[in-house]
């Protein structure tokens, strides 16, 4: 069996539902070498995470970061790589034996991690802070009621709760948050530069026209972060991002949207393949 045979075997298995069940391990063919093999699942997995090297199986792994494709082997692990890939996990590396080091690989069920390793009842921004490893610190409180009335609609609750927390910043510096009265950064500017009858949301219109896109957060990426405004609950607004006109709508609030962002490989954003996350402040 060539390596690319094998990749493909690999990703067959990943097909199947392991949910309750134990790791899948494959043994490589004989001959099969793991910096070629990590090149071939690399084709449609992406970039791998370090797990173990020499010998040395990283201490700080959690469930959250890849540590059931390790845990099937013990003291035999030399090398492993993996890669979250919706549902599961997986990996390639080497184990030791009698006979000298074999390839393997694994597959593992994997938790959804948009949802679960954090507190019971926790609100998505609540998860952000888990997520990010942020401490909220003493800030001047938004004047939520003048903003609202300047932008002539209310703002939704997770995103009002986000910005309570976080203030102005940037998560993974893959999205900066647009904040009321922030300089540079206010929601409400924005706003005002969006409705000025340009061509900025095709095929879309930007707010206050109804329906119309409201911009909540930048990006270097080229990126447009919105809600799509319309429904009478803005808690219901859809988020949006949007590359040259390409868009594409998430049916959540921005709090789940920024949680999913950040873990869910299946919502594409580079930043769910990261191990960890960090929120940067503007403000201090």
């Amino acid at each position: 069996m060539e390596t690319s045979e094998f990749a493909a075997a690999i990703r067959k298995t990943t097909d199947s539902s392991l949910a309750g069940g134990s790791p899948v391990v494959l043994d490589a063919p004989e001959g099969t070498v793991l910096k070629e093999l990590l090149a071939e699942v690399g084709r449609w997995a992406g970039a791998p995470r370090n797990l173990a090297m020499g010998g040395f199986t990283d201490p700080s792994l959690t469930e959250r970061t890849g540590l059931p494709l390790v845990e099937p082997f013990g003291d035999e692990l030399q090398e492993m790589r993996g890669w979250p890939c919706e549902s599961h996990w997986i990996g390639c590396g080497t184990v030791g034996t009698p006979h000298g080091e074999r390839v393997v690989a694994v597959i593992a069920h994997r938790e959804e991690p948009a949802v679960t390793g954090f507190p019971e009842g926790s609100s998505w921004a609540e998860r952000l802070c888990v997520l990010t490893g942020w401490e909220p610190v003493p800030r001047p409180a938004v004047d939520w009621r003048a903003a609202e009335a300047e932008l002539g609609t209310p703002l939704p609750r997770d995103y009002k709760e986000i910005v309570d927390l976080f203030g102005t910043g940037t998560f993974d510096d893959y999205v900066d948050l647009l904040v009321p009265g922030a300089r540079g950064m206010d929601i409400v500017v924005w706003a005002g530069l969006g409705g000025d009858g340009t061509d900025l949301y095709e095929p879309y219109a930007a707010y206050p026209a109804p329906g119309g896109l409201l911009r909540w957060g930048s990006s270097e990426q080229e990126l447009d972060f919105v809600w799509q405004t319309g429904a009478a609950d803005p808690d219901d607004w859809p988020v949006l991002c949007g590359e040259y006109g390409d868009w594409r709508r998430f049916d959540c609030g921005l709090g789940e949207f920024l949680v999913r962002m950040l873990t869910d490989v299946r919502y594409g954003f580079p930043t769910s393949h990261q191990r960890t996350h960090y929120f940067e402040s503007y403000d201090l």
